[in-house]
């Protein structure tokens, strides 16, 4: 995968010492689709040239990086800001950007912000094309491809994992909970319990006294003691 990018920044040389680190340290993996050191003229060609990613110097004369953005109220494009002050990390981050660089900016810092941006473009890319949503399983000799909206929830049990469907008879996998749980959290999962793997649009109800989950089809969860609190917070945001 791929990510191009543009860098406005009034001065030259950050744009030029900037450039040349993106393309010594990440080289094949970015594109360039320009720069400029002039606002007005940025806004003009970033919406030409459409980048995945934008470098956006904070403090300019003619017009400061946070204006500039209010001339994309529908932008599809990530935002990392570029600034010489920390004050700006909190204006950075209520404009939606990726991230934010202080200057100067070191490779280390550019490389995690960059890993967002790439993870942001792969969970577009996958929004975008449901097919590529499917999960990988073995089951004996047969590679399965499973829709992780269709699973209700995993119970593990020692080395295998149990999979309940809306659509299908159980399946037992010979792999551990832990296994699954890294792949399945993305598309809603949460793990209620050393043994449970639940999907939260599943869940039809809470009993609280009891620390049982009722989910559809008749399955019942328990919710385990340390992780009831922060399970109970997270229903509250749903």
């Amino acid at each position: 995968m791929t990510l191009s990018y543009y860098i406005v920044d009034d001065e030259q040389q950050a744009v030029d010492a900037l450039q040349a680190m993106l393309q010594k340290k990440f080289g094949p993996q970015l594109v360039s689709l320009g720069s400029q050191i002039k606002a007005s003229l940025a806004i003009k060609e970033i919406a030409a040239v459409n980048p995945d990613l934008v470098f956006l110097d904070v403090e300019m004369p003619e017009m400061n990086g946070l204006d500039l953005l209010k001339h994309f109220p529908q932008r599809k494009f990530q935002v990392i800001f570029t600034t010489a002050h920390e004050k700006y990390a909190l204006p950075a981050l209520k404009a939606a950007a990726t991230d934010y660089l202080v200057k100067p900016i070191s490779p280390k810092d550019v490389s995690d912000a960059l890993q967002k941006c790439f993870e942001y473009k792969k969970q577009q890319a996958a929004a975008e094309n449901p097919a590529d949503n499917k999960i990988a399983v073995m089951s004996g000799q047969q590679l399965l491809l499973l829709s992780p909206a269709d699973i209700i929830r995993v119970e593990g049990n020692n080395n295998y994992s149990h999979f309940y469907f809306t659509n299908r008879p159980r399946l037992i996998v010979s792999k551990t909970l832990k296994d699954f749980e890294e792949l399945l959290q993305p598309h809603g999962f949460y793990r209620l319990h050393q043994s449970h793997l639940v999907n939260l649009q599943y869940i039809s109800s809470v009993k609280i006294g009891e620390d049982i989950v009722l989910m559809e089809q008749g399955h019942q969860v328990e919710i385990s003691r340390r992780k009831k609190a922060a399970f109970m917070q997270l229903l509250k945001k749903l």
